[in-house]
């Protein structure tokens, strides 16, 4: 069940014993069910008295012309220029990690409307935790400035079932997206497991082909590079 799982995960990041914010990584790829997780799991933290940040790597956009650099169909470019990684670092993960300033911005850029967000520097408690999910968070770039990882995994089938029903009127219609999640967006997370060993690096892996009852299939796994 949804709440089981959400329990098991807000305990076990409520438990780890550090001296700045629980930086916690949830990855997934794109329409996997990681977003809802990472929202689902603010109340049971917040139920414990932790102060819970939400940020997400959508808010570290590249703008299009570095997007698609490499072409709109480009594979290579989904994995290499759809986000800036290092203001994520700079902006978020650094200042909320060791000897960090805790202070942080949640975004820079908004892809729907391809402009900058102007957020405001913000300030975190000690005891904060950070909730920072996205596609491709634990590539070598990233994954180590997460201090607890989630990988939200669900099958092709699914996934695109999910983002027919979410993403149609924003991508334009069927064929579109399909085009979209068939020729850049799978092959892209294909791309990515082979480079960067996602589900190696992570401390609990979620099957979430079911929104209502995901189910835990990794628990605590040991950060090991291939």
């Amino acid at each position: 069940m949804l709440k089981a799982v959400l329990q098991e995960a807000a305990a076990a990041i409520a438990a780890m014993d550090l001296t700045h914010p629980v930086r916690v990584g949830i990855d997934g790829c794109s329409a996997s069910g990681k977003t809802v997780f990472a929202d689902s799991l603010v109340a049971p933290l917040e139920a414990m008295g932790r102060h819970v940040i939400r940020a997400s790597i959508d808010g570290f956009h590249h703008p299009p012309e570095v997007r698609y650099s490499q072409g709109e169909g480009s594979v290579k470019g989904y994995v290499e220029d759809s986000f800036n990684k290092q203001a994520a670092i700079d902006q978020v993960l650094v200042p909320l990690g060791p000897s960090g300033s805790l202070e942080y911005t949640p975004s820079l850029y908004d892809f729907v409307s391809d402009s900058e967000t102007n957020a405001a520097f913000e300030k975190a408690q000690p005891d904060s935790i950070l909730i920072f999910e996205g596609v491709m968070l634990f590539c070598d770039q990233l994954g180590d400035l997460f201090d607890y990882r989630i990988f939200v995994d669900a099958d092709e089938e699914t996934i695109l079932q999910r983002a027919l029903n979410r993403d149609l009127e924003r991508l334009g219609g069927v064929d579109t997206l399909k085009r979209k999640y068939l020729n850049r967006y799978l092959p892209g997370q294909r791309l990515y497991r082979e480079r960067h060993f996602p589900i190696e690096r992570s401390h609990l892996i979620i099957d979430n082909s079911d929104y209502d009852a995901p189910v835990v299939v990794q628990r605590s796994r040991l950060l090991q590079q291939p």
